[in-house]
């Protein structure tokens, strides 16, 4: 407990740090170039949320400091890390042409958030988690960016998402194979740029981990292309669904679930199935997931809202506020509730798994991991998403650790 403590003392410290050498007063030349991005990503807005972009330009949304909710939940990095950097570099160079995004890829620092999330993963675990994790910001980045062809319509985003489940199944090893035939799997010389590095991930993952396994993560992988078409439609057509709907979206297309499905082939551990799909581990994801979103989208809303998407848990919650109570303060409050529910389930869950599992030595210690792994991937988005010049919440942290973040 005191290790952690004073690690995010450390890391509280040198946030200051960053927004005392990223003040909020942006240089005259910076300020003057806001005006046309702001109109430029205002140009690719329809319907509902061109209205809402409207209304919410110039609010600021301002969020407590929501380490507090999280003071006695574990945090640490992997003694990987600076290798880990290293690799990731090498991975986007394998895939990315453009240089102008690759210096951002590199610059949003995804090698420490691996780091954060796979603290005592081994060297060789690591080289999976990092091929997948740069791999689905890379693919989702198709989508979401706004200056691709795929981008930008939704028939090739739909031919996107149907090629590249059929590559994931093929790579998984889950293609059908007759019996005395050796199972093919497509050249990585044939791979989409961005399905490159999915061949790693299968090679890993097909080493690894059981067809059961296999299977889930693909289930979990299709869920997220789905929910990441629908958010596309959304985005497509300027509509903006209800806080209820957002929620079954966003639980779907934040990516978090299929990292949860190979949580244990990363810890080295083999948990039943009677317990991997028992009700109170479908309720430990959930709610992991759900906590993740809520992460990414609060640090993320500024960045999003300027490239022109509305489709973020804050600008959707605004939007559905009652008319008379419409406000980022009303916002903020919904959002803390939603949290604090969230926080309970996922605790509600632990509980049960362990009252589930105690009276068996070996199955508890691998059950605790799990969950004490889920924390990690938790804490490691909430630490990340604060550091990375991705988002760059250095600059709107105040003296008091909560944050006010200019839309």
């Amino acid at each position: 407990m005191m290790r952690t403590t004073l690690l995010r003392l450390a890391q509280r410290t040198r946030l200051r740090l960053l927004s005392i050498l990223f003040p909020h007063s942006l240089p005259a030349a910076q300020e003057d170039q806001r005006a046309p991005e702001k109109a430029s990503a205002q140009q690719g807005l329809c319907g509902e949320a061109l209205v809402l972009a409207s209304q919410l330009d110039g609010k600021t949304f301002h969020l407590p400091d929501l380490w507090k909710v999280f003071s006695d939940w574990p945090l640490a990095a992997n003694p990987h890390a600076q290798r880990l950097d290293a690799l990731v570099d090498s991975l986007l160079e394998r895939i990315i042409t453009n240089e102008k995004k690759l210096k951002a890829l590199k610059q949003a620092n995804f090698g420490r958030l691996i780091s954060l999330w796979y603290p005592n993963a081994e060297w060789s675990e690591l080289e999976i988690a990092a091929a997948y994790s740069v791999w689905i910001f890379v693919w989702d980045d198709e989508i979401d960016a706004g200056d691709t062809d795929v981008s930008n319509d939704e028939e090739l985003s739909r031919a996107y998402y149907q090629k590249s489940l059929s590559t994931i199944h093929n790579l998984l090893g889950l293609d059908p194979v007759e019996d005395g035939q050796e199972p093919v799997y497509e050249d990585d010389e044939s791979l989409h740029p961005n399905m490159a590095l999915f061949a790693d991930v299968g090679r890993g993952m097909r080493a690894t981990t059981d067809r059961i396994q296999r299977e889930r993560f693909y289930r979990e992988l299709e869920h997220f292309m789905i929910q990441v078409g629908v958010e596309h439609v959304h985005r497509m057509r300027g509509s903006i669904p209800s806080v209820e709907k957002y929620i079954e979206i966003r639980s779907g297309s934040v990516g978090c679930a299929p990292q949860i499905a190979i949580t244990d082939a990363m810890l080295k551990i083999r948990l039943p199935e009677s317990i991997m799909e028992s009700a109170a581990m479908k309720a430990l994801w959930r709610e992991t997931v759900v906590i993740c979103f809520i992460l990414n989208d609060v640090y993320s809303v500024q960045k999003e809202i300027a490239q022109g998407s509305l489709l973020n848990l804050v600008p959707v919650m605004y939007k559905n506020c009652d008319p008379e109570k419409q406000s980022l303060d009303t916002v903020t409050r919904d959002i803390e509730v939603l949290l604090q529910k969230s926080l309970k389930g996922f605790e509600d869950a632990a509980t049960s798994l362990s009252e589930m599992t105690s009276s068996d030595a070996k199955l508890s210690q691998d059950t605790q991991s799990f969950i004490k792994w889920c924390r990690y991937f938790i804490t490691g988005v909430q630490q990340w998403s604060l550091e990375s010049r991705r988002y760059g919440m250095a600059e709107c942290l105040n003296e008091d650790g909560s944050l006010s973040i200019v839309l």
